[in-house]
Formats: C-alpha cells, sequence, structure tokens
C-alpha cells in the first residue's frame, strides 16, 4: 500500500476513502469513484476482495467475511459498510 490512511479508531473521508481503494484494487490515483459498479474495476477480483478484507479489518477494525463482500455491486455498498460501522467522516 502507498500510504497508511489512519488508524483504526480514526475516522475517514469518503474521497480519502475513494484513494485507498485505488490502492487496494491497483488503479491508478482517481479511477474509483463512488458510483462505479464492482464489473467496472478490473482490480476487484478475489486477490482484490482479500486485499480489501484486510483493509477493512486493520484500518477500521471491521471484519468481513468473502461472502459478504462477494455480495457487493459497487463502491457505494464499501461506503454503507464504513458509514454502518461509524467510520465515516461526514
Amino acid at each position: 500500500m502507498k500510504q497508511n490512511y489512519m488508524a483504526s479508531d480514526q475516522k475517514i473521508t469518503v474521497d480519502d476513502f475513494l484513494v485507498l481503494l485505488d490502492d487496494v484494487f491497483l488503479e491508478p490515483e482517481g479511477t474509483i469513484t463512488i458510483d462505479l459498479k464492482r464489473d467496472e474495476i478490473p482490480g476487484w477480483d478475489s486477490l482484490g476482495i482479500l486485499s480489501l478484507m484486510a483493509e477493512m479489518d486493520e484500518k477500521f477494525d471491521i471484519l468481513l467475511d468473502a461472502n459478504v463482500i462477494g455480495g457487493f455491486e459497487s463502491v457505494a455498498d464499501i461506503v454503507s459498510i464504513l458509514r454502518q460501522n461509524g467510520a465515516l467522516l461526514e
């Protein structure tokens, strides 16, 4: 990963989280937007899912299993998990 975005006890903005997702899914910075669908992100594959699970755990103390993440259809679905867990700075 390129940088440490936050400690697990802090919150993150949507914009900073999108940069983190660029990193997780190995996309150029600025590629991931909240309205993108899963099939529009080449890096959202099995390795990307594992990387996302690790980041969510490490940075936000949010434990998700592969079945939950596998059900996500868009970036907005991931952001909603942050919101539900109080990790989003709004």
